[in-house]
């Protein structure tokens, strides 16, 4: 790992079928991009599924992540997190 990979987030709204989650996962693996964490579930509307996928990479995986995932049939919207290091203090408490 690089000394700039950080973690990274990617929330996606995709259509509700089957072979969707192959599709994403699969451009993962040809990117060589490891998922840290897999997370899906059905919104509001029935037609429509949420991923979030967590992952590490520098600065240009993650766009180029994005930019990919985008060009995606079945993929409606794209959304990069990057997750900010938390500090402990004395008390054990997450702090900025």
């Amino acid at each position: 790992m690089e000394k700039s990979d950080e973690k990274f987030t990617v929330e996606l709204i995709v259509s509700n079928h089957y072979g969707v989650l192959n599709r994403v996962t699969g451009l993962y693996a040809r990117r060589g991009c490891n998922i840290d964490s897999l997370y899906v579930n059905e919104t509001e509307n029935p037609e429509y599924s949420r991923m979030l996928i967590t992952s590490k990479g520098s600065e240009y995986i993650q766009t180029q992540m994005v930019r990919q995932i985008t060009k995606l049939y079945d993929v409606n919207s794209v959304t990069l997190m990057v997750q900010t290091k938390l500090k402990e203090n004395s008390y054990g408490q997450n702090v900025l």
